[in-house]
């Protein structure tokens, strides 16, 4: 298949997507609405909203706080990533009303679909990328020696008097005179 082709492909699916979507989700609420009432169907997806919310703002901080970590070990902090984005990701799914986007949104929080999640991802993906990496340019000598900031300069230039008041016949560059309060 062309380049052109999957594009068309993937349009097609999204479209298809934003359309079905939001007409499954309505129908979901309507069924539950018939099964339990209308006033406890908005309380269920409001209940969703805040949880939401509480997650985002509390399970955020949280892998934010690991993902730190992991970097400070100086180790590659992926599966922090992973985790930080399918949390975020489950958050905001519970933070959009309806049930279908709150049960998926439910299941990318716990920790055993999120492995799950990981080993599908990881199939479906890692043979796609590549890792590129390569070595700092600066020895650890040099890098302290930025970070404790000593630095050598050696510059030279050209000093002119620009205070004074010109005297007849001089075209030397002069400051223009100070605004209201300043001093000249």
């Amino acid at each position: 298949m062309s380049a052109a082709n999957n594009l068309c492909v993937m349009w097609i699916f999204l479209l298809a997507l934003l359309i079905v979507w939001p007409i499954a989700e309505i129908y979901v609420m309507i069924q539950v609405s018939g099964a339990i009432g209308f006033f406890w169907m908005l309380t269920l997806i409001f209940a969703s909203t805040v949880a939401g919310i509480l997650v985002l703002r509390h399970r955020g901080r949280v892998h934010w706080q690991r993902f730190r970590g992991a970097v400070g070990e100086r180790r590659p902090p992926t599966r922090e990533a992973f985790d930080g984005a399918m949390i975020t990701t489950g958050a905001l799914l519970l933070i959009i009303p309806g049930f279908i986007s709150s049960a998926i949104g439910l299941l990318l929080l716990f920790p055993p679909t999120r492995f799950l999640v990981r080993i599908a991802a990881y199939a479906l993906f890692a043979g796609r990328f590549t890792v590129v990496t390569s070595s700092a340019g600066w020895g650890a000598g040099r890098y302290e020696k930025y970070r404790s900031g000593r630095r050598e300069y050696d510059l030279e230039g050209d000093a002119v008097d620009v205070t004074g008041h010109p005297e007849p016949g001089d075209d030397s560059p002069r400051l223009p005179p100070a605004g209201p309060g300043g001093e000249e």
